[in-house]
């Protein structure tokens, strides 16, 4: 069983997160250990200490994580936090391992788009790496997790396994030039 972190724009997708969690209560909890956080702390972090936004992520949140779940939707890749802990997952941090990516397309993406969901959806550093060579992701649908729960078991396995192999770009001083002020929490 794999320890996971579900990331999502909270206020507008948390309602995936939250069915993805109970489902797994309704199994005993044998589907994952979710490793939750409160999206303050980051923020309170952001405020006080932006230049080590990255690290503080790593080492208070995902510290534990085999898997971070991307839940996509239309404005995710808007979401700075978001963007933070794709590249806290993707870091090798200490004797923190970069976690598995598993990215699921919601529902609303899939309408709007079919079975062709463009890269320009992710966020910027997930598109950055996603087709790269080197780098292995899972991607899946919402409505396939929805058919069949058990396959997060799978999923989990092949995204963390993925982890090993893939060779991250997390260029930290690309991630300095953007300007982060301009994204909504």
């Amino acid at each position: 069983m794999k320890r996971i972190y579900i990331s999502c724009y909270e206020n507008h997708d948390s309602k995936y997160k939250d069915i993805l969690v109970k489902s797994n209560e309704i199994r005993g909890n044998k589907l994952f250990t979710l490793i939750d956080s409160n999206p303050d702390i980051i923020e309170k972090d952001f405020s006080s200490k932006k230049e080590n936004i990255i690290p503080f992520i790593k080492k208070n949140i995902l510290k534990n994580t085999d898997v971070v779940m991307f839940l996509v939707g239309d404005e995710t890749k808007k979401r700075r936090v978001v963007d933070w802990e794709a590249r806290a997952a993707m870091s090798k941090y200490g004797i923190f391992e970069k976690c598995g990516i598993v990215i699921v397309y919601l529902p609303e993406l899939v309408e709007k788009y079919g079975a062709k969901i463009p890269r320009s959806v992710l966020p910027k550093i997930i598109k950055d790496n996603v087709d790269k060579s080197d780098v292995f992701v899972v991607e899946t649908t919402w409505d396939k997790i929805k058919r069949d729960i058990n396959i997060l078991d799978k999923l989990l396995n092949t995204a963390y396994a993925y982890s090993k192999m893939s060779k991250y770009d997390v260029d930290i001083t690309s991630f300095e030039k953007d300007n982060f002020n301009n994204y909504p929490i």
